[in-house]
């Protein structure tokens, strides 16, 4: 019988009992210097075999790996690492984030600079990015690009730059698709698979849109696109049927693509909150998305935030804020503006 099994079992006095200790003891429970490093040993001796191993000269407990016969801390590669804030404070950070708190307010709430809640945000992106990572798409599958806007939004000082920087809201140098726009694809299956990635700047290449695909794909799979050519060379070297949607339609018989709209058209509503988002942490942003979709499709409401800090503070991390700021950036951000040059 399972603890939940039993707390049902109760009887309604007991039950009463049991929750009023339960509230007594919340608060230590909470606030206790290891509740973190608790929850990090229960999710991953689930996966790995994990025990425990003498304490570090601090006091702090290790663990012997026994499949390599290595010894870690509770926290080796957690977004947690050298950090001294409660359970409490991640907890909430966390929530707080999935909510699209800005960093100013969640510095605010949980009592951190607005620097640290910045490190802290993208330190969790990189935590939750491989959620559900995509394995392989199957069935009914809809493919369609959507494109952002090059941003070099971060520190200027002291690096190379294509161009000036701008002032937030400035549109394009170029009318249309050009090579300041990034190119994404993202392609949804019947069963709510989302493989979303980069694939370059203006129009895409069909080399590019089929790497992505290539061994992400079920043969036997169809496909609904748009009218673009090049998906049916791709479809066809990926054994796949394919409908095509013809321009300045919505519709082809019984098919659509109306999933992968209403996916770009929730995206595009989501990103208006951060007020512009750098191309170099564009694609953990389209993951972190998919990651809040996935949570909508998987799980209710109140159990978001508990499942998020579950997952995330489990999985090994091993940037540095410096990482954060040096990260490449996935496309040639000069070649948009070599007509300045």
């Amino acid at each position: 019988m399972t603890l939940y099994e039993t707390i049902n079992a109760l009887c309604a006095d007991d039950y009463n009992q049991l929750l009023s200790q339960m509230k007594l003891n919340q608060k230590a429970i909470n606030e206790a210097a290891d509740a973190l490093h608790r929850i990090i040993f229960r999710e991953k001796s689930s996966n790995e075999q994990l025990v425990k191993y003498g304490k570090s000269a601090n006091g702090c407990q290790r663990y012997l790996k026994k499949q390599t016969g290595r010894t870690q801390s509770d926290t080796s590669k957690s977004i947690v690492k050298y950090t001294k804030k409660t359970y409490e404070q991640w907890s909430d950070f966390i929530k707080l984030m999935l909510y699209g708190l800005s960093l100013k307010a969640l510095a605010t709430e949980i009592g951190i600079s607005k620097t640290t809640a910045f490190s802290w945000r993208h330190k969790v992106i990189e935590a939750i990015k491989n959620y559900q990572e995509v394995i392989e798409l199957s069935g009914e599958i809809q493919a369609d690009e959507t494109y952002f806007l090059l941003n070099m939004k971060g520190s200027w000082k002291h690096k190379k730059m294509p161009r000036s920087p701008k002032k937030k809201g400035k549109p394009a140098a170029h009318r249309g698709v050009s090579n300041e726009q990034v190119c994404v694809l993202i392609a949804i299956d019947e069963n709510d698979q989302v493989l979303t990635k980069i694939v370059g700047q203006g129009n895409p290449l069909k080399d590019n849109i089929q790497e992505v695909l290539i061994n992400k794909v079920k043969s036997g799979s169809h496909f609904t696109t748009d009218s673009k050519s090049a998906y049916r060379e791709i479809v066809k070297d990926l054994n796949c049927s394919l409908v095509q949607i013809p321009s300045g339609t919505y519709v082809k018989s019984d098919y659509s693509l109306s999933t992968i709209n209403q996916y770009h058209s929730e995206l595009k509503t989501w990103f208006k909150r951060f007020r512009g988002v750098s191309t170099r942490h564009l694609e953990n942003y389209l993951l972190w998305f998919r990651f809040m979709k996935y949570l909508n499709y998987q799980k209710p409401s109140n159990l978001h935030g508990y499942e998020s800090l579950k997952y995330a503070i489990s999985n090994d991390v091993t940037m540095k804020i410096k990482d954060i700021h040096n990260k490449p950036f996935p496309v040639d951000i000069f070649k948009a503006y070599q007509h300045l040059s």
